[in-house]
């Protein structure tokens, strides 16, 4: 039995179901302590993780599109589009997953 294809129409929208939040993962390439120590990204990835919410589920409270957060490095389920010559990822992951938000002061 031959497997259904996805119509390919445009950018994917995505909706989360219940108290699922859809996270668009922030590269980082490392960061530099204040002593001048450069700490790789995969060793930042053992504690923390940082994205920005593309979609919230219907359930989901006080979490909205944009907010950007920090969750668990292993939460969630990955989901990968190519779009053009890009690879987009996205994370699934549930509400509590997120641990904290992140806000930037100018």
């Amino acid at each position: 039995m031959a497997k259904p294809k996805l119509r390919k129409q445009g950018k994917p929208k995505i909706t989360p179901r219940g108290k699922q939040v859809l996270i668009r993962p922030v590269e980082e390439q490392g960061r530099v302590s204040e002593h001048g120590i450069f700490t790789p990204v995969k060793v930042e990835q053992e504690r923390k993780a940082i994205g920005t919410v593309e979609a919230v589920g219907p359930d989901v409270k006080d979490i909205k599109k944009g907010d950007n957060v920090i969750y668990g490095a292993f939460a969630g389920e990955k989901i990968a589009f190519k779009e053009s010559i890009d690879n987009i990822e996205y994370l699934l992951l549930f509400e509590e997953d997120i641990l904290a938000f992140i806000e930037f002061k100018v």
